[in-house]
């Protein structure tokens, strides 16, 4: 496909929705699969097994969910180990509806057996790019704790507010570097899917992004910024709305509700997730 051919607004739309849905369906499906054996430890434990079923563990002050954590903690023990194991097999997994995802705005004609084939080759090279990006953020994280450890001999003479909040502001630091880092791979990924398998490696791909973060910094490091805001402001909003209603009623349309403010927020985040995918295309295409 010609780069200088871009698709019209309207295909632009239909592409990110289709996207947007693909997205919400993965991590629907996915993240149903990591609850399910903490269900099992809560029906293993007897807890909802009363006329109310589960509803008296979402009672105000009820003695029942700390109940439900001293005598179930070894079922909720396991089950919070399988759902680890579960949540790291997810996010590998996830990769795969995120290259069809960026295949799909990146060239909207394509068939889907074809993106869908294209997504398992870059599988590899998405799952490299991701262990680099936990190496570098892990490498971050620690620098900014020893930074804040260094600093405490230094600032022992001084303020003891200063004390406290400057390791703090440290590890908001590093926690910010990450987020860039998690931009840069954003790119690196978007780079692959728009050169193609065999035009390019991970290597190359994340060179290109580390290129464009030299290039263009402002674009790179505050374009991801507005899909993190819309995200939070999408769960504070349901998490507003839960709080309002009262889901240990029996009443089905307050539970409704609750299921359906849950499922608005996910899918406001992830229209702004995808959002920042497509500006990564555009980024990485403008990296010369």
């Amino acid at each position: 496909m010609n780069e200088d051919n871009s698709p019209s607004q309207l295909t632009r739309l239909s592409t990110a929705a289709a996207a947007g849905v693909l997205l919400w369906i993965s991590r629907t499906l996915l993240g149903l699969l990591i609850g399910y054996p903490i269900l099992l430890a809560i029906r293993a434990s007897a807890m909802g097994a009363g006329p109310e079923r589960d509803a008296v563990l979402f009672q105000p002050g009820s003695l029942l969910l700390l109940e439900l954590l001293r005598l179930g903690a070894p079922w909720l023990a396991s089950a919070l180990r399988v759902a680890l194991l579960l949540s790291l097999l997810s996010a590998v997994i996830e990769l795969i509806p995120l290259a069809v995802a960026l295949d799909l705005l990146w060239l909207p004609g394509r068939p889907l057996r074809e993106r869908v084939e294209n997504a398992l080759r870059f599988f590899l090279r998405f799952l490299a790019l991701g262990a680099i990006a936990l190496l570098v953020q892990a490498a971050l994280l620690l620098a900014a704790s020893l930074l804040g450890a260094a600093l405490k001999p230094a600032l022992s003479s001084s303020d003891e507010r200063l004390q406290n909040i400057a390791p703090l502001a440290l590890i908001g630091l590093g926690l910010l570097a990450c987020g860039w880092f998690g931009c840069v791979l954003d790119i690196a990924r978007a780079t692959l899917v728009r050169r193609g398998r065999r035009e390019c490696g991970a290597r190359a791909a994340l060179a290109h992004a580390l290129l464009c973060l030299r290039q263009r910094p402002f674009s790179v490091l505050i374009g991801a910024y507005p899909s993190v805001a819309g995200s939070a402001l999408g769960y504070l909003s349901a998490a507003w709305l839960v709080t309002r209603l009262d889901p240990a009623t029996h009443s089905s349309g307050v539970i409704a509700l609750c299921f359906g403010g849950h499922q608005l927020a996910v899918l406001f985040a992830i229209a702004w997730r995808v959002r920042w995918l497509a500006a990564a295309l555009d980024l990485s295409r403008s990296t010369r």
